[in-house]
């Protein structure tokens, strides 16, 4: 299917529309927050002197009370690819700081999302096709008591007991103590050790919601008229399953997968924090409880591009999945 030009620039002209009432929030929502992160920092780093903190102000562009000059800079840096520096990491830069968190979250989160969408998938498949059965019946009841169970109970739940009373995986941190001593293998099977139970949480909370999707999906799929004139043509079971079946119900979670791969960069904030977990989720939450403007700016604004950036792939992607959808 070929695209037409004005569905292109359409399309990626909404979503650089999006992305500058994202940046311009990104800018606003910080400062209402009030404090003076410049002082602090000061008393931080020269017990309390005046002279450092208006020459910290100076530097990070906060000398100057307007927000409109602020924001000028603001756009005027970010145009230059400049997140600026980061005050509680003061003098590293925030792309440094996002940078170094950044691998952790990914493979975390990223890995979470794709086991978690597969699993449920499959498992709602299962359910529909089996509609009724004691699979069925016992999938729903633990997808609905999933579903009203917030991710940080499950993550301590399951810290309580595969970390603190059986002793399985540890307590939190992403690596051991002893990492910088260890050979690559070493380092490879301790990250390896850490990240299970992260992202077995993350599997275990998101999982609900993509089964209960795909399963309601699919039985609206299977009453249609084609699947039961398949079914009276005779053909197999498994085809009518994934090949009629599964695609066309798969479609409207497609979106929901782009929008969750858009929300990796984010990380899971809550369960990032329980585990101690140095992402992107746990470096946005210290940023916000710091005023930290630049590192709460540069975490968000690289969350919103991916978002923006997931959703075009989605919409630009989602007509050669379903002809049906019109480029128009």
């Amino acid at each position: 299917m070929r695209y037409n030009s004005v569905y292109l620039l359409n399309r990626i002209g909404f979503s650089l529309v999006t992305l500058f009432v994202a940046a311009t929030l990104n800018f606003l929502l910080p400062r209402l927050m009030g404090g003076d992160p410049a002082s602090a920092l000061a008393s931080d780093k020269a017990l309390g002197s005046q002279q450092v903190a208006d020459a910290l102000k100076a530097q990070f562009g906060l000398d100057n009370p307007s927000l409109l000059y602020q924001y000028g800079q603001y756009l005027k840096q970010l145009l230059h690819g400049n997140l600026g520096i980061s005050y509680a990491n003061y003098p590293s830069p925030v792309i440094d700081v996002i940078g170094k968190a950044l691998p952790w979250t990914l493979g975390t989160v990223l890995t979470a999302t794709l086991l978690s969408y597969l699993v449920g998938w499959l498992i709602g498949i299962r359910g529909a096709w089996k509609s009724g059965s004691f699979f069925d019946q016992s999938t729903l009841f633990s997808a609905f008591f999933l579903n009203s169970v917030p991710f940080f109970w499950i993550a301590i739940i399951f810290i309580m007991i595969f970390s603190f009373y059986l002793g399985w995986f540890p307590l939190g941190q992403a690596v051991d103590p002893t990492y910088g001593a260890m050979s690559a293998m070493e380092k490879v099977r301790s990250v390896l050790y850490h990240a299970i139970l992260p992202v077995f949480t993350l599997i275990i909370a998101s999982l609900a919601g993509h089964i209960l999707v795909l399963r309601n999906n699919l039985m609206r799929v299977l009453s249609e008229d084609y699947m039961l004139l398949a079914k009276a043509k005779g053909l197999k079971a498994s085809r009518r399953k994934y090949a009629y079946g599964a695609r066309n119900a798969l479609l409207p979670s497609f979106t929901g997968l782009m929008t969750s791969l858009g929300h990796v960069i984010g990380g899971a904030i809550t369960t990032e924090i329980v585990f101690s977990y140095p992402g992107v989720g746990l470096v946005t939450f210290n940023a916000i409880l710091n005023h930290d403007y630049p590192l709460i700016q540069g975490a968000f604004l690289c969350i919103a591009v991916s978002v923006i950036v997931c959703n075009l792939i989605a919409d630009l992607l989602y007509p050669l999945i379903d002809p049906r959808v019109a480029l128009g």
